[in-house]
């Protein structure tokens, strides 16, 4: 009788041990995005929306499976700066060794940074777009977005079946990029797609990023003769090329690559003549899935304004790390990796993709996953195609300068 009793009492504390185990009070996910530096504006919306992704599962009850512990966010600046990308994972991976990591927004700088990270095999979540992300063979890089490549076919299919609904289909387009690793990614999509389509590339021109005097650029744009512009730039860039266009009275049709098109500030700073622009995007915030629309109300009532596309994209990716970590059980990285390999979302805020399903394929990148286009119209940045997640139709064709 008493060896039983001794027994029992044996597995019994062992199960309150094992028990014990699994309750922790904190699982560590490293957010990496540029605070300051030349793209600090879009990094900090997409730390806000992390922080907005960690209060919503914090306030739903945490990571059950580990007695209800919350997600802790370890933000770290990495200064739109890659050496300084480097040093911050390296010190984030050494002193915290989080669970999982996420960024950095720019593919530039998240390129490198999955390098530190791969090494320290710690997971990396990430939403930036360049093909070489997922491309390496990497184990522990997993992107949610559509890859670089993707967007310029999307934009190109866009103007085809436009200009075909009204009998007037294009013929010329001029693709014009920042020489970074996003740039280039998507300008040679751009170009591919066009001449598969049967549309004449007329420019095909590279740029060095944060220039002062639009006006050799656009010169260009305007001695092509081309119908579309393809510009791929981020927001100082952008803007600047509008305003040129506006002045030399340059009607090409802006079909833009996503980044600086889709900020807050394009329309602030352009106003009316940021009406009709269009713009290739991995994710917009009126996208018809209600876990969308309510998230996106509360993150505009909190910063004034709406949600842009990476910072949605951060959202996401914090309830795609929640997912694993509860399916791990651990917030042991090996284990969290490994659960990321078997991520299949179809409902909840890790679902809130275009395609409304993530789950990765064998390379790290969500499958399901495709760009949207957008318009700017009345003030609004509004999906209009494909179809099947259209807020809004398009407006084609764009009128010229002076009557907008």
């Amino acid at each position: 009788m008493w060896r039983l009793i001794v027994i029992v009492v044996l597995i019994f504390g062992t199960f309150t041990v094992a028990q014990s185990q699994t309750k922790v009070d904190k699982v560590y996910i490293g957010v990496v995005y540029p605070r300051t530096g030349a793209q600090a504006r879009l990094g900090e919306t997409c730390v806000q929306a992390c922080i907005l992704a960690a209060e919503d599962i914090n306030k739903a009850g945490g990571i059950k499976s580990l007695g209800g512990a919350k997600i802790e966010l370890i933000i770290a600046d990495c200064r739109s700066d890659v050496s300084v990308t480097r040093s911050e994972v390296e010190r984030l991976c050494t002193r915290y060794k989080p669970s999982a990591l996420t960024g950095s927004y720019v593919s530039g700088l998240t390129l490198p940074a999955t390098e530190v990270s791969e090494r320290y095999r710690i997971p990396w979540i990430t939403g930036s777009v360049a093909d070489g992300i997922t491309g390496r063979g990497f184990k522990y890089v997993f992107q949610v977005s559509p890859k670089a490549s993707h967007f310029g076919h999307m934009q190109v299919a866009l103007v085809k079946e436009l200009g075909e609904k009204i009998g007037h289909p294009a013929k010329k387009v001029a693709v014009v990029y920042e020489d970074t690793a996003y740039g280039t990614a998507t300008s040679r999509g751009l170009q591919e797609k066009s001449k598969e389509m049967g549309l004449e590339t007329v420019l095909y021109e590279a740029y060095k990023g944060g220039f002062t005097d639009a006006a050799p650029l656009v010169t260009k744009i305007k001695a092509s003769g081309a119908e579309i512009l393809f510009p791929v730039s981020y927001l100082t860039d952008a803007i600047l090329i509008i305003k040129t266009m506006r002045e030399m009275k340059v009607n090409a049709a802006v079909v833009g690559g996503g980044a600086g098109y889709l900020m807050p500030e394009f329309e602030k700073d352009l106003g009316k003549d940021a009406e009709y622009i269009y713009s290739v995007a991995s994710w917009n915030w009126d996208l018809p899935y209600p876990e969308v629309t309510e998230m996106a109300r509360r993150y505009e009532e909190r910063h004034k304004e709406f949600i842009q596309e990476h910072a949605g994209e951060a959202y996401c990716m914090i309830w795609v790390l929640a997912d694993a970590i509860e399916r791990a059980g651990s917030p042991d990285p090996e284990k969290v990796k490994e659960a990321l390999t078997k991520t299949n979302l179809t409902k909840g805020p890790g679902a809130i993709m275009p395609g409304h399903h993530v789950e990765f394929d064998h390379t790290g990148w969500n499958k399901y996953v495709h760009p949207v286009m957008v318009q700017w119209q009345k003030g609004k940045l509004r999906t209009v195609w494909p179809s099947k997640v259209a807020a809004t139709k398009p407006i084609w064709p764009v009128p010229p300068w002076e009557k907008r």
